[in-house]
């Protein structure tokens, strides 16, 4: 608060202040000038704050040029609400990285001056992609804005493991960075077990990682930022912005390697408090049941995991199945009703998951849940897009590094 001392240092405006003072409100009266001498200036954005300003808008401009394809300077200024001298400086500052080219004009039939047109450069800038989650391969991809994979390189890393098995993902993109005379916006990677936001692998089991700082460790390597995800995560990203509407919440369930699920709400994977949403391989749904390598019994992964799943069709016939997929489907409804999501996706070998399995899955949902949640519900069943988990993780990378979605 302004006291009557301070108000005397203005510089001799404020006159007889006691005497201008409110007995009973204790309110000081000022004159305008008085008022002027008093204010403090505004403060002026610093750097930082016009350097994000900057970076949100190439990321606005962006973002339009990928989901509406070529636009002249004029129709960017009009989506984005930004003068057109800014959009002129923007789009000029992104053909110069060569994220953005210019077509030049684009004869149209309308009255009026043709005006130039730009577009993202899909063919010239490209993400590099790894799946680790494999139990003697590790897969890697050129992909490019399209989502296109243009290129593959396969590695047998055998039974490798700590160490070695990072030695074999640093190599691999390396390799692929090599092979590519495109521009590389970011190296995406599809990790098993739990990763947190900075891409630490706290927990891969099979690698035998523990608190593997792999997107650093990669980024070092090779120079090139890298996002690091767990492979389920980024499977249900590559379904969500290939496959089905994009944006739409769902819970996605894994079963090619053993169990995992995914949940989206607005086409972002949950990650959790310990970065394990989705961990329900070792739920435990029977207490009789088989024993898990975890060191307990009857866990939802020697259930339904398709690995155990085809050994048990092996012993006792194609009987199982539908069981198994009632019971993952009894383990699904809860999730469903505490989210009140209205899709789900369950993927896995077509032999063991489409037919009884997928009827399984089906009827038990059905059966937790009342009527009015089952009429919105969609349930899908069956085989996916083994490159969903490459152009996933190429998702993430363009959503990051470049803003687009």
């Amino acid at each position: 608060m302004t006291t009557i001392e301070d108000e005397k240092d203005v510089g001799g405006d404020v006159r007889d202040a006691s005497e201008r003072t409110n007995r009973t409100t204790g309110i000081l009266s000022l004159t305008s000038t008085e008022l002027q001498a008093l204010r403090r200036p505004f403060p002026t954005p610093g750097g930082a704050a016009i350097q994000a300003t900057r970076q949100h808008n190439l990321s606005v401009i962006r973002r339009l040029l990928y989901e509406n394809g070529p636009q002249s300077r004029p129709e960017l200024a009009r989506l984005s609400g930004l003068s057109l001298p800014t959009v002129g400086a923007l789009v000029a500052e992104l053909v110069d990285a060569g994220t953005v080219e210019d077509l030049g004009v684009i004869a149209e039939a309308r009255v009026g001056k043709p005006a130039s047109r730009v577009a993202i450069d899909t063919a010239g800038n490209v993400a590099i992609v790894l799946d680790l989650t494999h139990d003697d391969l590790f897969i890697g991809a050129t992909v490019d804005l399209d989502g296109a994979i243009v290129d593959r390189v396969e590695v047998d890393i055998g039974d490798a493991a700590g160490d070695d098995a990072l030695a074999h993902a640093v190599d691999l993109a390396s390799v692929l960075i090599e092979r590519t005379t495109a521009q590389v916006v970011g190296i995406g990677v599809a990790s098993p077990g739990l990763v947190d936001e900075n891409g630490t692998v706290h927990v891969a089991d099979r690698l035998q990682w523990r608190d593997v700082a792999l997107a650093e460790v990669l980024h070092s390597s090779t120079g090139v930022a890298t996002i690091v995800g767990n492979d389920v995560n980024l499977l249900a990203l590559g379904l969500s912005r290939f496959q089905t509407d994009a944006g739409r919440d769902a819970i996605v369930v894994a079963l090619d390697n053993g169990v995992g699920a995914a949940v989206l709400v607005g086409g972002v994977p949950v990650l959790g408090e310990q970065f394990a949403a989705g961990e329900i391989a070792h739920l435990t749904v029977d207490r009789d049941g088989d024993p898990c390598r975890c060191g307990r019994n009857g866990c939802l992964d020697v259930v339904v995991g398709a690995p155990h799943l085809s050994r048990r069709v092996a012993v006792s016939g194609p009987g199982v199945l539908e069981p198994a997929g009632r019971m993952l489907g009894e383990v699904l409804a809860p999730i469903v009703l505490m989210l009140n999501i209205n899709v789900v996706v369950v993927v896995g070998p077509a032999d063991l998951v489409e037919g009884a399995f997928a009827a399984g899955v089906v009827s038990g949902v059905h059966s937790r849940l009342r009527p009015t949640i089952v009429e919105g519900l969609e349930i899908e069943v069956g085989r996916h897009d083994p490159d969903l988990v490459l152009r996933g993780a190429a998702a993430q990378v363009l959503e990051t590094q470049l803003g687009m979605r």
